[in-house]
């Protein structure tokens, strides 16, 4: 049985990025990462293998991913070797570009803001945003999906996370969370997808493009329904107005639940119910 307190080890206000935060001990082991995860650089639909963000070149190595309007690609700073991810993500709604702007410049404020106060917070190193093209570009530290380290997306043959590895990463997983609500942010898309794990073996929580700003007087707020259905609560499904669900703090916490659950048995809860509706309800 693991039971792990939310919030159970706060952070001091002076913890810097390197500093050490007492961790459980560090698994023997990892799942690797299946080569079939990166996509070629062949896909990447982009005119050369360098992108520029405020005039620095960064080489570009292969398409890590992309959703509907982001790619995230690897790549390295040829000035220092140093490996990174660059996420570039570009608005198709000319008549929104105000609004998409300030959903960019949100969650680079969040992270700069939150990445000096504790260690699995992703670092960012970089980031332009172009106004006539509304592309922005975020160049931030690399590392492994979290998804490909829950035991259905091992290789073959793979033993199941043990309980000295679930404790490993949910410490870091709860204390990430825990951080953003500290500063008053919930983050609204927990998933095994929004954590990295770097090469050190330490997780960081990533894209905070949904979240949103909350103060510690209140619980929730209703907001536009968005997030990923499988890690979303029941008190999100009930629609207000059409398109407004009222979110707060307890919604991260229950999306952190459904990942301690998928660390440990393999499969998400209701993974047999077909229907997303009826899975949150």
């Amino acid at each position: 049985m693991i039971k792990i307190a939310y919030a159970f080890h706060p952070f001091p206000a002076n913890c810097k990025p390197s500093c050490d935060a007492t961790l459980p001990a560090s698994p023997s082991w990892h799942y690797p990462v299946p080569t079939s995860s990166v996509a070629p650089l062949t896909n990447a639909k982009i005119q050369s293998t360098t992108i520029y963000v405020n005039s620095i070149p960064y080489t570009v190595i292969r398409l890590l991913g992309e959703g509907l309007h982001s790619r995230v690609y690897a790549a390295y700073d040829p000035r220092t070797g140093q490996s990174v991810a660059i996420k570039v993500v570009q608005n198709v709604d000319s008549n929104d570009s105000h609004e998409y702007s300030k959903i960019f410049f949100k969650e680079i404020r969040y992270l700069t803001k939150l990445q000096p106060h504790n260690p699995y917070v992703i670092r960012v190193f970089n980031h332009e945003y172009d106004k006539n093209s509304q592309t922005g570009k975020i160049v931030m530290e690399t590392g492994h999906d979290f998804r490909f380290m829950l035991p259905l997306q091992a290789p073959p043959n793979k033993k199941k996370m043990t309980n000295a590895q679930i404790k490993y990463y949910w410490y870091q997983m709860v204390e990430a969370v825990a951080l953003l609500h500290r500063h008053g942010i919930v983050h609204s898309d927990i998933k095994p997808e929004n954590f990295i794990m770097t090469h050190g073996g330490q997780l960081r929580i990533i894209d905070l493009g949904l979240s949103f700003r909350l103060s510690h007087t209140q619980q929730s707020v209703l907001r536009p329904f968005a997030g990923t259905p499988e890690y979303m609560p029941p008190e999100v499904c009930q629609i207000q107005n059409g398109q407004y669900s009222r979110q707060g703090r307890a919604s991260d916490i229950w999306a952190l639940g459904v990942l301690l659950f998928e660390m440990i048995f393999g499969y998400r809860p209701f993974e047999h119910v077909q229907d997303n509706y009826d899975k949150m309800s």
